[in-house]
């Protein structure tokens, strides 16, 4: 029997001197990236009043492509879907997979909802939750 990746984490910190952060960028089953266990230099943040410096705000994106750049070498299939005034795109394989016990990591060119559906050994959809013109990339693991 072998495992399954669930999720990929990674932590980073961000700042200089005393005023360092810390966070998890966490890609989840689904593909989707998240950030959580945000420290500031007080402790757990927790409440939404405390105010993020842009340096760190910039490093979390940054962060957050790397964790994709990360997946991105590891994946069986990987790609970027062009959206035309669409809500949906179907990802055909070249080849087909073993079975549907595949991941696919989604990472859209704007800040929208996507995730994969309908997936079949000889691909997948791709779906927003708008209509949407512009791209997504995605990445499959096996």
């Amino acid at each position: 029997m072998s495992g399954t990746r669930i999720a990929f984490e990674a932590t980073y910190t961000s700042g200089t001197g005393q005023q360092q952060y810390r966070y998890t960028v966490v890609a989840d089953l689904s593909g989707v990236l998240s950030v959580r266990d945000m420290m500031s230099p007080f402790g757990l943040i927790m409440d939404s009043m405390t105010r993020l410096p842009q340096s760190v705000v910039d490093d979390i994106q940054g962060s957050m492509a790397q964790v994709e750049a990360l997946l991105s070498l590891t994946s069986a299939v990987n790609g970027t879907a062009t959206f035309v005034a669409a809500t949906t795109v179907v990802i055909t394989f070249s080849t087909p997979m073993p079975s549907t016990n595949y991941r696919v990591q989604l990472a859209a060119s704007d800040f929208i909802p996507v995730r994969a559906t309908s997936k079949l050994t000889t691909g997948f959809t791709i779906e927003t939750g708008i209509t949407f013109t512009g791209t997504v990339g995605y990445d499959v693991f096996v």
